[in-house]
């Protein structure tokens, strides 16, 4: 006869076989992370206490470049002489393990340590992620501790590699460039997209405005529908959404049975002056973290034109403001940052202006807009998440009890918007020592 099965024992088995493979697994995982000089001790011990990897820091600043296409007289993509696509200044705190980004357009004017001005992309033409770490330096008067080059097709390969990811564009995104080979054509609302589809959504910038014949003419297009996603607002929004959207994905029960395939991939689509066990600590400090919005500004300039050529211009005073903010950690920076307007959405005269002067005593940047419609509640808006803090302080501050994320219709319209309603008006105007004068 045959004997049954002890369950109990072949419980232990599969155990201690599920066990050996998982040492397997994990070993193959750890080797990913070790360099030419690094042990497996010391990526456990890595593991095991990631914080220790950064023993005399509090911060990491990291320089983040995004390398762009260029092809060849045949039309090859090549990476030979290729532009920064994305510059992005990221502030880590180590002990909170919260982030904040910076973005820097590509076209602003710079004078390079190399003693050559012009747009600062073309800095890492010239001297890769070094020259543009070091003019960012001379530009900001900062220290850059370690920078990020990810290669033009690590979007594609790395979502790919994690079986795709999901988006939402709040519009349709329709784009066409032959000559770069970016194609985006994605409707409006959740989806799930490949890594050929991730790219479009994170490189979309505006709606195709003219086509190309075949002798290369260059025809402008009529009755252009504009997309809601267009702009370097609503790209660096995408970004943070993919970013998030692509954490989710490697996170899947079935993506972590191929987490080595994907932490190689990873490594291959990025250049870093970072030692791999560093990488991993930070990943490992940042597991678990919350992944809500990222903190995020642009350095604030303007268009304009040197001997015909299209730059951006940075403002100084302002452009101080937000490095001081993201970068250096100086909230008090971004009350003189973040533009505040304020209508008055109730008959009481005045308080508008009122509200205005008390903001701009205690260090913020305020104006009076006007008037509005009519209103029995005072409202407070705010443009973009990373405003969030920003407004809920202003909110302490005004005494109103409504608050909200929303776009504010119009161009050059304010960060943070207020309207004053019936509830608050007669209290701001009691409050006022001065004489209220009318818009």
């Amino acid at each position: 006869m045959k004997r049954r099965p002890h369950w109990g024992r072949l419980f232990l088995l599969v155990c201690g076989l599920f066990v050996v493979l998982s040492v397997v697994f994990a070993a193959r995982i750890i080797n990913k992370f070790r360099d030419k000089n690094t042990s497996f001790g010391d990526v456990i011990a890595g593991i095991r206490n990631p914080r220790g990897q950064f023993p005399d820091q509090k911060n990491l600043t990291i320089l983040l470049l995004g390398q762009d296409y260029n092809h060849d007289k045949h039309d090859y993509v090549s990476s030979k002489g290729t532009r920064a696509d994305t510059i992005m200044l990221l502030s880590v705190d180590l002990d909170k393990k919260t982030m904040r980004a910076c973005s820097i357009p590509r076209d602003t004017y710079v004078e390079a340590p190399d003693g050559k001005t012009g747009k600062i992309n073309a800095t890492f033409t010239r001297g890769g992620p070094e020259l543009v770490k070091k003019t960012l330096e001379s530009l900001f008067s900062i220290k850059i501790d370690n920078y990020f080059v990810i290669k033009a097709d690590a979007v594609r390969n790395i979502v790919d590699s994690v079986g795709g990811v999901d988006v939402e564009p709040i519009d349709a995104m329709n784009y066409d460039d032959n000559w770069g080979g970016l194609h985006v054509h994605l409707a409006a609302g959740p989806q799930k997209v490949d890594g050929k589809g991730a790219e479009g959504f994170v490189r979309f910038r505006e709606v195709n405005r003219y086509r190309i014949l075949e002798d290369n003419t260059v025809v402008p297009l009529t009755n252009i529908k504009h997309s809601k996603e267009e702009g370097d607002l609503r790209r660096m929004a995408r970004q943070q959404q993919l970013i998030q959207s692509l954490v989710r994905s490697a996170n899947s029960a079935g993506n972590l049975l191929k987490a080595d395939s994907i932490i190689e991939t990873g490594f291959n689509q990025i250049v870093t002056d970072l030692p791999k066990i560093k990488c991993m600590a930070l990943a490992a400090l940042f597991k678990g973290a919350s992944h809500g919005n990222l903190v995020s500004a642009t350095v604030p300039g303007s268009d304009t034109k040197k001997n015909g050529v299209y730059f951006f211009e940075l403002d100084p005073e302002r452009s101080k403001a937000t490095i001081d903010w993201i970068i250096r950690g100086d909230d008090a920076a971004a009350k003189k940052l973040v533009r505040i307007g304020i209508k008055n959405g109730t008959k009481v005269p005045g308080v508008a202006k009122l509200l205005a002067s008390k903001l701009v005593e205690q260090g913020y940047t305020a104006t009076s807009n006007g008037n509005s419609t009519p209103s029995s509640v005072t409202n407070i808006v705010y443009q973009k998440a990373a405003l969030a803090e920003i407004a809920k302080g202003i909110q302490t501050i005004v005494g109103s009890k409504t608050i909200g994320k929303a776009m504010i219709a119009g161009v050059g319209q304010p960060d943070i918007e207020i309207v004053i309603g019936e509830d608050l008006a007669a209290k701001i105007l009691a409050e006022s020592k001065t004489v209220p004068l009318k818009h």
